[in-house]
């Protein structure tokens, strides 16, 4: 099932698959830390609270604000990077994520960046439970039963 979320009309937030989303940009724009931290929030909820690996559409992205490239690159809900771009300007704009505290790569075919995600889900994915989810015991389990007889 996709899910989509769009904000400020500048960008698309995708949830393409149970813990995969994409980011695209609908027009050129200059991302700051609060676009950032948006994107953020929107594709740890659009994958109901679970890290993820993300496809990010550079092409129109004319800027990263320094505060935006460190939220970005150390948010510790993404899992893998694969950053999609057409050419040299691209490239350059997505060097910073390369380095970031997840895996990254940069490419410019879908095909392979989607393939590169997979792979890498499957390898880094630990938990696939919601990481919100916590667990509440309402009994002890190791207390000794009763017996129904009697």
């Amino acid at each position: 099932m996709i899910k989509t979320y769009t904000f400020d009309d500048r960008f698309d937030v995708v949830r393409f698959a149970r813990c995969a989303v994409s980011v695209r940009a609908r027009k050129n724009v200059s991302i700051s830390k609060m676009d950032a931290l948006m994107i953020l929030r929107r594709s740890f909820e659009l994958t109901d609270n679970r890290q993820y690996v993300v496809l990010l559409v550079v092409d129109n992205i004319m800027d990263i604000t320094a505060d935006a490239r460190y939220v970005l690159s150390s948010s510790r809900n993404i899992l893998a990077a694969a950053m999609l771009g057409q050419g040299a300007m691209d490239e350059v704009l997505a060097a910073p994520y390369l380095r970031a505290v997840y895996p990254g790569e940069y490419f410019t075919d879908e095909v392979m960046a989607l393939r590169w995600l997979a792979v890498m889900h499957d390898l880094v994915c630990a938990d696939p439970v919601p990481h919100t989810q916590s667990l509440t015991v309402d009994l002890d389990p190791f207390r000794p039963r009763r017996s129904r007889v009697g």
